[in-house]
């Protein structure tokens, strides 16, 4: 990637503010390197770092290990005598586990996880009733599957073996060992020890308060590009100011030696990357996504060289800050004499012929990438592949062409390869068929994107449904279920979770005994068990399995004084079906708010197309949302005006904390 690419990739990242900073050491003295690229904030903004934050908790832990007081293949029991399962095997995961994503721990984030406006301690409190819960996903050290829980426990475990908090112990054996007076958690900077720099944030064009992540451990280290940089020189061949020369080289092992699987170390995202170890080049990696922030550091501890990006902005993501963090390696690679290549993706040569005994593989799979997944259709006609999605509203199937070497290619209508380069692999193992998919994409003028995750040439993406046949009277009470949609209400007021509040189930004729359950930020596939109960089944042995939940139905009394169903998630979501809701009618003057108990209406016909002015406390918050559940005003928006006006067929609904109530005028 060429020098001319880093403006390229700042204009694509423009959705916020986007700037670098570039480590540049030697003899373990890391300074500014001249190549910054920043667009409206200065060099001193404050980002949250997101999932790079657990390249921290992994430091800190590290650092234990250092000093003999923790060991890295003991049990995580040894250290947190609080951490219990509801599954036997949690005894054998190991503080390593933790730290490569092979613990089996199958949740992602907990509710509360990030506040607008103010910080607790919830999370950190109720880690352990969380996780007691749980049952894992696989045999611990089976395979690596991204894994939030797992750095939250080491945060406990630093916590507990130190005996200092970790807020306190990473600016003492950290930030303060390294100069980085803009680095600390959320408490850090809401009490202002790191200043008042904090980059501004939006909302299409609309500025937010500010939202601090509560998991500092997995994801709410604050800091400033050149803080992050300046810490990736930590893992510099020779720097000894924070880690011994074996704790870094045990962190930047790879996890497996198979290259079917994604690339992790301890903490880094990747510590392989095949366009670098062509040239002989070590680069380690990771990246992070919070809502409005993302983050990407990469590490190039041979070279001397640690690269960081933060960028700020609803629409982006640590792909686009990815980019821009390898253009910026290359750029510093490129004036050392090193110049390395995007990698070409190889043009697999299609056969026109499938063989008879694919027919094996026709089927449903549930298939998936980082962040959400599917139920998909796989079928042949001797000639092609056919991938078709359902439960959704795309009904053209995606084709694909058989390649000489057994891996099917994707294609366009015409029957030519796209430039985004898919080819799927079918593989037996275990008594089922998962399917693997290798990915590159092509972002014209910026490079080559590798991989589902961009640390592997693929991954392991779907795996092939059994037949769940149950009873009748199951299928139809799901089938019930589908035909509402359920709206989260248990979080507390300044949560960022009531911005995507919504979920809906999906039944189809097509996946009997399955149900999809989907909301805005993506879907999972669970498998019915009875009328109350579906549960995650599945053993995709990659990240595309990450972040589980199984569902319980029960029946809840709520604050407004109905009683309902309630969909509840394993991972603490709790929901109610948008028809238990009352209606919000002209004669409410009052609402009496409830501690992590929102107060929903739908907006009554009366209502709907008039507008109201409220008096409420200052922790409480008002939300409202149309009648395609999309949110139309928060008074988490700075300086949101106090006449809201109400949609047709829409929602409202009013957090705060018990004792105090919100006035409604007119």
């Amino acid at each position: 990637m060429k020098k001319k690419s880093i403006a390229a990739i700042s204009a694509l990242c423009m959705a916020g503010t986007v700037y670098t900073s570039v480590g540049n050491a030697v003899n373990a003295a890391p300074v500014q390197s001249k190549h910054t690229a920043e667009t409206t904030a200065s060099q001193d903004r404050i980002y949250c770092i997101a999932s790079v934050s657990k390249m921290y908790s992994s430091l800190a832990v590290m650092q234990l290990v250092d000093e003999g007081k923790v060991e890295l293949d003991a049990p995580v029991t040894k250290y947190l005598p609080d951490f219990k399962m509801n599954d036997e095997r949690y005894k054998d995961i190991t503080v390593r586990m933790l730290m490569n994503h092979t613990s089996g721990i199958p949740m992602g984030l907990s509710i509360n996880y990030s506040l607008y406006e103010n910080v607790d301690s919830f999370v950190h409190d109720n880690i352990f009733d969380v996780v007691s819960g749980l049952r894992l996903r696989a045999d611990p050290g089976e395979y690596a599957c991204y894994d939030n829980m797992g750095f939250s426990l080491m945060e406990h475990i630093v916590e507990n073996v130190s005996g200092m908090s970790y807020t306190d112990y990473v600016r003492n054996n950290i930030a303060s060992k390294i100069g980085a007076d803009h680095t600390g958690t959320a408490r850090s900077l809401y009490a202002g020890d790191l200043g008042d720099t904090r980059v501004s944030l939006y909302r299409g064009s609309l500025p937010v308060k500010y939202p601090y992540v509560m998991v500092a451990g997995t994801g709410g280290i604050y800091a400033t590009a050149s803080d992050v940089a300046n810490f990736g020189s930590a893992f510099f061949a020779g720097n000894d100011v924070l880690l011994s020369d074996d704790a870094k080289t045990q962190m930047s092992t790879r996890w497996n030696d198979d290259e079917k699987y994604e690339s992790y170390g301890l903490g880094w995202d990747f510590v392989e990357q095949v366009r670098y170890e062509k040239e002989n080049i070590k680069v380690m990696g990771k990246g992070g996504d919070v809502p409005y922030m993302h983050s990407s550091l990469l590490v190039a501890p041979d070279e001397q060289i640690s690269a960081a990006v933060l960028t700020a902005g609803n629409d982006s993501s640590s792909q686009y800050a990815g980019l821009m963090a390898f253009a910026l390696m290359d750029v510093v690679l490129e004036e050392r004499g090193k110049v390395v290549s995007d990698l070409t993706p190889t043009e697999p040569e299609i056969t026109d012929i499938i063989p008879d005994d694919y027919k094996k593989y026709e089927g449903l799979y549930c298939i998936g990438g980082l962040y959400s997944n599917g139920i998909c259709r796989i079928t042949f006609d001797g000639t092609a592949m056919y991938k078709e999605d359902l439960g959704t509203d795309n009904s053209s199937p995606e084709i694909f062409k058989i390649t000489e070497d057994g891996g099917f290619v994707k294609v366009n209508d015409s029957g030519k390869m796209t430039s985004d380069r898919e080819i799927v692999y079918f593989e037996e193992k275990n008594d089922k068929i998962f399917i693997r998919t290798d990915k590159f994409t092509v972002y014209p003028g910026l490079g080559i994107y590798q991989g589902i995750v961009g640390n592997a040439a693929g991954m392991y993406t779907g795996e092939k449904m059994e037949e769940n046949p149950v009873p009748r009277s199951v299928q139809q009470s799901w089938d019930e279920l589908s035909q509402t949609v359920f709206v989260t209400y248990n979080e507390k007021w300044n949560s960022l979770q009531y911005e995507t509040p919504f979920y809906r189930v999906v039944t189809d004729e097509a996946f009997p005994g399955y149900i999809l359950v989907k909301n805005s930020v993506g879907a999972r596939v669970e498998k019915l068990t009875d009328e109350d109960h579906a549960l995650f089944f599945t053993s995709i042995p990659s990240s595309a399995n990450r972040d589980l939940f199984d569902i319980e139905i029960t029946r809840q009394s709520y604050a407004d004084g109905t009683s309902a169903a309630s969909f509840d998630l394993s991972d603490g979501t709790r929901c109610r079906s948008v028809d238990s809701l009352p209606a919000f009618t002209a004669d409410i003057t009052e609402i009496p708010l409830h501690s992590g108990e929102a107060v929903w209406y739908r907006v009554g016909k009366d209502m709907g197309g008039k507008s109201i002015a409220v008096e409420r406390p200052d922790n409480s918050a008002v939300f409202v949302y149309n009648k395609f559940r999309e949110l139309l005003y928060s008074t988490h928006i700075k300086d949101a005006v106090n006449a809201i006006d109400l949609p047709p067929d829409g929602y409202i609904a009013f957090a705060g904390e018990t004792g105090d109530s919100v006035n409604i005028f007119r």
